[in-house]
């Protein structure tokens, strides 16, 4: 399904996602010690459960993009690295918020900062909603609004973009 290009970027991000952010928040908070939790194991053990959550969200929603959507994550506007996906995923993960692979990315950091328990590693997880939220709104859904109009209009009328409707649907 997909070439070995787009295959590499997919390992390239996995390995950036999974080694590269923790280590530079763990820099962060070597150079940077500020705690914000009580010090106690319970901080590591959130962290661990939040980062647990947030891994399993990217990895699904990846899957449902890649066997659901036939396309890739590895998109930004006109940066085009893989193909786009060529159906609206409306299921699994994507039935709980509309960006769920954000969702999934920022709980895993987030953890890791709670099991960190460094404030200021903090600036990591909180960056990446901030740019997931500009990437959402200025990249993603206009490309789907276009491909997609009924389809796309009827999902986010009823799916929330960011946070999950835990307790039932407007």
């Amino acid at each position: 399904m997909f070439s070995f290009r787009e295959k590499a970027i997919y390992a390239l991000g996995f390995f950036a996602f999974i080694f590269v952010g923790p280590t530079i928040m763990y820099l962060i908070a070597t150079y940077f010690p500020m705690t914000f939790l009580v010090e106690d194991s319970t901080t590591l053990y959130l962290g661990g459960l939040t980062s647990a959550v947030g891994l399993f969200f990217a990895v699904w929603s990846n899957y449902e993009l890649v066997h659901k959507g036939e396309g890739g994550a590895g998109n930004l506007g006109p940066v085009k690295m893989m193909k786009e996906t060529k159906h609206l995923v409306t299921t699994g993960p994507y039935a709980i918020c509309r960006n769920p692979m954000h969702v999934g990315v920022f709980l895993y950091y987030m953890g890791f900062a709670c099991a960190l328990n460094s404030l200021s590693s903090l600036v990591l997880p909180f960056g990446i909603m901030l740019f997931a939220y500009f990437a959402a709104v200025v990249l993603d859904e206009p490309r789907l609004k276009k491909e997609f109009p009924e389809e796309f209009a009827q999902y986010s009328s009823r799916v929330p973009r960011f946070f999950p409707r835990i307790w039932g649907r407007k």
